[in-house]
């Protein structure tokens, strides 16, 4: 007897057609002739024997459920190339035709015949085919909010998402979000906002190292405070307002409140501790010492009903402690998530995790920031002031962006949120100078506004969204946001429909002799252009030019300080991640001429009545370059870190940028002094980013676009996502 396969969890699905028919599992074991307890386990998956689920289905399908026979028909199905997709997939129709063409595709190569032209470009669609068919088969997404410092974007996210406490356990409406919220500076860590099996939350700790490193700066800073260093005038150094909150809380060092002579005053435990210690190596050790380290070993909270508490309640108490250092076994953060029964349900089939960044502070171009945006699977809200739209490091990362990896904004890929307080919005005036009548046309207006600004800085087609959590509909963001996602997979499901097309078109008519003919001819002439064109452009600038520009810029000494004093790895100013950052934008612009000149050819191609049957193939052969741009500039930043890695981290320049503090006003620009020295001295890094640069070009772009003109071309990898994965730094 035939059993289903448990990937298709049948089970699962039974009992969702039967909830969406209303019935109960009493009432389908009745009509069925199946002993309840029987569907029970089937529901669970503990029974796939295909007589029962076949009638559980039948039975369903009778009593008024419209999906059952279509589910059926579904687990029937045979998928050989790919992953069997949920049958609620968005997608899922895509998905099926897309089997079937892979499978035609099989068929077609098992035949080693086949004109060679046709034969590449049949094996190139069916890595594409593969790579978008993935991405359409997982139903998982993010939504990262990325704002400045103190924006609103933790209230935002809480109205938006529903993290709100009951109305009676808040005075005012605007103090229900879980999230803790404030003037800036609150949130320790990245927080990633998911569905779970219960209330709970869950964390990944910052490692021994970076522990041990952060108190290091902290007592560092304390250390000059309280003793008789001298300062940089004007400049003060320190860990972040929320990284030091948690360091007093977790070594009880809080600063108390005195009443002296009538006036009320705050003592700090930490001078004292600062005073008694003979060194700062002693004072570290100490604080260190407070701390328990070793104690604080848990990594998962779990709401429990016997406390009386409403679980938002829990959540937002807990998740405030943990983010405080006020929870004496549990480490420092790296990242927290919250995990919230039935999450993101507004997004239908969609399993989303909302991503709280840290606030930016200074540096907008940082390596965490950097994953979110090149992820092909997260969405990106810039959150910003109203009056700010569209915000600092809104500006400074879509032009990182586009500078760096050429990301277009009309994919749903990016949105700007601006967040209005009361009367802002009706305080936008009209080119008659008269002021806004409603919300709606504040908005309207302020949206004009930020649309030329952008248009007028090469950033045109970012769309808009505004939310006054206090008076607009939350249900309008919410479903702009999934609009947002929508468009996404949209653009990948049409691709992918292209894709299938164009494959179909040669399978169709690869016995026509037109049809080979203007094949062949697309591939000579695609040769004798990539002969003609194999290089890629001087080099436009030097890497490290991103670093010292950036150096020079920092608004506050004590990121740079804190940088200097971690060989340039830290997470405000990572010296690396910018190197990366500057051998992009340099692959960037020393490539954009050839391929303007490449989509000039591709064109002319299209336009040659000739090769009208070779249309759809050429039009996948620009798509596929596209690709590969993509794939070569991340490759270069990639590649930028890790020819600098070992001659940064082993330099003593570092030593030498660090001395600097306390040496009066100029810091900043000393240190780039120095970092600039080092970059010109050393230049075989230089030269082996240079040779990689080139090494790269031929294998992302020109080695995968010759396998199309050749006969004999060797086979080459294919082109990765658009995801980069960041290594674990414990482990690193």
């Amino acid at each position: 007897m035939r059993e289903y396969n448990p990937l298709q969890k049948v089970g699962t699905a039974i009992a969702r057609l039967r909830a969406e028919a209303n019935l109960t599992q009493a009432v389908l074991a009745e009509k069925s002739r199946i002993d309840q307890s029987r569907i029970s386990r089937i529901e669970k998956g503990e029974v796939v024997a295909s007589a029962d689920v076949d009638r559980v289905l039948e039975t369903l399908g009778t009593l008024g459920s419209m999906n059952a026979s279509r589910f059926k028909a579904f687990v029937d199905r045979e998928w050989k190339h790919i992953e069997p997709p949920s049958f609620w997939n968005p997608q899922r129709a895509c998905l099926e035709i897309a089997e079937e063409t892979l499978e035609e595709v099989a068929l077609f190569l098992e035949d080693q015949e086949r004109p060679w032209p046709l034969r590449r470009q049949i094996e190139k669609h069916r890595s594409s085919l593969l790579r978008a068919s993935t991405f359409l088969d997982r139903l998982n997404h993010n939504i990262a909010f990325i704002g400045d410092l103190g924006v609103g974007k933790s209230t935002a996210i809480s109205f938006i998402f529903d993290l709100l406490v009951p109305p009676s356990m808040a005075d005012k409406a605007i103090n229900r979000p879980v999230l803790e919220t404030g003037g800036g500076g609150t949130t320790i860590c990245e927080v990633h906002i998911q569905g779970g099996p219960e209330f709970g939350i869950s964390l990944l700790p910052m490692s021994d190292a970076e522990m041990r490193e952060l108190v290091a700066d902290f007592c560092a800073a304390k250390w000059v405070l309280h003793g008789s260093e001298q300062r940089e005038p004007g400049e003060s150094i320190g860990v972040s307002q929320e990284a030091e909150r948690a360091i007093r809380n977790m070594a009880n060092l809080r600063r108390k409140r005195e009443t002296v002579a009538g006036k009320i005053v705050y003592h700090d435990p930490v001078g004292d501790l600062a005073k008694a210690s003979s060194s700062e190596e002693e004072f570290r050790t100490r604080v260190l010492g407070l701390m328990r380290l070793e104690d604080r070993t848990r990594r998962e909270l779990w709401y429990d009903s016997s406390t009386r508490k409403h679980p938002m309640e829990w959540v937002t108490e807990t998740f405030k402690a943990v983010n405080n250092g006020r929870m004496k076994d549990v480490p420092f953060p790296r990242s927290i998530d919250l995990l919230i029964p039935n999450f993101g349900r507004s997004f239908g089939e969609l399993e989303i995790t909302v991503v709280d960044t840290k606030g930016v502070d200074d540096v907008a171009v940082r390596e965490d920031l950097d994953h979110r945006l090149k992820d092909a699977r997260t969405v990106v809200v810039f959150c910003s002031r109203f009056n700010d739209a569209p915000g600092t490091s809104a500006r400074a990362l879509l032009q990182h962006m586009q500078q760096t990896f050429s990301e277009r904004f009309d994919t749903g890929k990016v949105s700007i949120l601006a967040l209005p307080r009361a009367e802002e919005a009706r305080a936008m005036k009209d080119d008659m100078g008269e002021q806004a009548l409603t919300d709606a046309e504040g908005y309207e207006l302020k949206r004009m506004q930020v649309t030329s600004e952008l248009v007028a800085e090469d950033l045109a087609g970012v769309p808009m969204i505004f939310y006054n959590v206090e008076s607009d509909d939350v249900a309008t963001i919410r479903t702009e946001l999934f609009t947002q996602l929508s468009r996404i997979r949209q653009s990948v499901e049409t691709r992918l429909f292209d894709l299938c097309a164009a494959a179909q078109d040669i399978i169709k008519n690869h016995e026509a002799q037109a049809l080979n003919a203007a094949m062949e001819e697309v591939a000579n002439r695609l040769n004798t252009f990539l002969k003609g064109n194999r290089q890629v452009g001087t080099r436009e600038r030097l890497a490290h030019v991103e670093v010292i520009n950036t150096v020079k810029g920092v608004r506050y000494a004590s990121t740079l300080w804190a940088a200097t004093r971690r060989k340039g790895d830290y997470t405000g100013l990572n010296v690396l991640h910018l190197v990366g950052v500057g051998a992009a934008r340099d692959a960037h612009l020393r490539s954009e001429s050839w391929f303007s000149a490449l989509d000039a050819f591709l064109k002319s191609l299209k336009a040659d009545d000739d090769l009208a049957l070779a249309v759809r193939s050429i039009d996948q052969i620009a798509a596929s370059a596209t690709n590969s741009k993509r794939a070569f500039l991340e490759a270069v930043q990639r590649g930028g870190v890790e020819v600098y890695r070992k001659p940064l981290s082993q330099s003593a320049v570092w030593s030498a940028c660090a001395s600097e503090w306390g040496r009066g006003p100029g810091f900043k620009l000393r240190v780039a002094s120095h970092l600039e020295t080092w970059f010109a001295k050393d230049t075989a890094p230089k030269e082996t980013l240079e040779a990689m640069i080139k090494g790269l070009w031929e294998q992302t772009v020109v080695a995968p676009l010759l396998r199309l003109t050749e006969e004999n071309a060797p086979e080459t990898e294919p082109v990765a996502e658009n995801v980069v994965r960041f290594p674990d730094r414990a482990s690193a």
